[in-house]
């Protein structure tokens, strides 16, 4: 494609078909349109970048953002992606044959078997994330994704498993608000959700649980529990993983060597910092650099 850079990583066996795509633009690039002639059930993860999709009847411009994730079925539709921003954008997305979603739902999802009789039925559904994303365990599954055996009679195995834990991850994740705030005050949620908002807004100078539960209005015992319960991570593990993301935007706008960045976001030595970068994105933080 001339107006962007790139590459595609791609699997295919009987029943599914991965493919991660990483698109480069230095320049507004032009929206790419297909018709989808196969019906799949799609599982879509948005891991970097942003991007608008409009799906005929289902989605109208649907910003999928960086940690957002779906599951969707609109067989024999028109699909229009739009890069939304220049720099890198990377989207992972798996397909899996209708009558093998089905199994799988019907099977072992209870939760979402209500789903497999859609798919039957040929209707179109979208099963969007919740606001808070990817879990940490759901982002860390992505970093060894393609490290498959090298034998090759070993592979379709490797893969195959993967997208049924993949699909485990994601549905632990879809099916948890259903279980988790329907126990919650509405009041609570909201509340924890205040929270979320002020760790965002103080990632360079974090606030204490104490201050955080004052700002929110919940005691600390209610907060580290709702907060674990909606959001999939502790108050100090969403930090965590949110400053980590900061130091990666950081790194490649390129203003700022590793060592700022690094006491910028609270790191008390440098060394500490780029082994923890490196635990987490499998790259050092020099490496984003060349």
């Amino acid at each position: 494609m001339p107006d962007r850079e790139g590459g595609l990583k791609l699997v295919i066996t009987e029943c599914f078909g991965v493919i991660e795509g990483t698109m480069i633009a230095e320049k507004q690039t032009r929206p790419l349109t297909h018709y989808n002639d196969r019906p799949f059930v799609e599982m879509n993860f948005m891991l970097e970048g942003n991007i608008s999709q409009t799906y005929d009847g289902l989605l109208d411009k649907h910003h999928y953002k960086p940690g957002y994730h779906n599951i969707l079925f609109n067989p024999y539709a028109v699909e229009r992606n739009q890069l939304m921003n220049t720099g890198t954008h990377r989207i992972f997305t798996a397909h899996i044959v209708p009558e093998r979603m089905v199994q799988l739902f019907s099977g072992y999802i209870p939760e979402l078997a209500y789903l497999a009789e859609k798919i039957e039925s040929g209707k179109p559904f979208v099963l969007h994330s919740p606001d808070y994303g990817m879990s940490n365990k759901l982002r860390q599954y992505f970093d060894t994704f393609w490290d498959c055996p090298e034998s090759s009679s070993l592979r379709k195995l490797y893969f195959e498993s993967k997208i049924l834990d993949l699909l485990c991850r994601q549905a632990e994740q879809l099916i948890a608000p259903i279980k988790t705030e329907s126990s919650i005050l509405s009041a609570d949620i909201d509340k924890i959700h205040q929270a979320k908002e002020l760790v965002l807004a103080n990632l360079t100078n974090p606030l204490s649980l104490m201050e955080l539960s004052r700002l929110c209005g919940l005691n600390e015992f209610k907060l580290k529990k709702y907060f674990k319960a909606i959001f999939g991570d502790s108050v100090f593990g969403f930090l965590h993983e949110e400053r980590l993301k900061m130091a990666k935007q950081l790194i490649y706008q390129g203003e700022k060597n590793i060592s700022a960045i690094a006491y910028e976001l609270g790191y008390a030595h440098p060394q500490h910092f780029q082994r923890t970068f490196k635990k987490r994105f499998g790259v050092t933080p020099k490496s984003l650099l060349k």
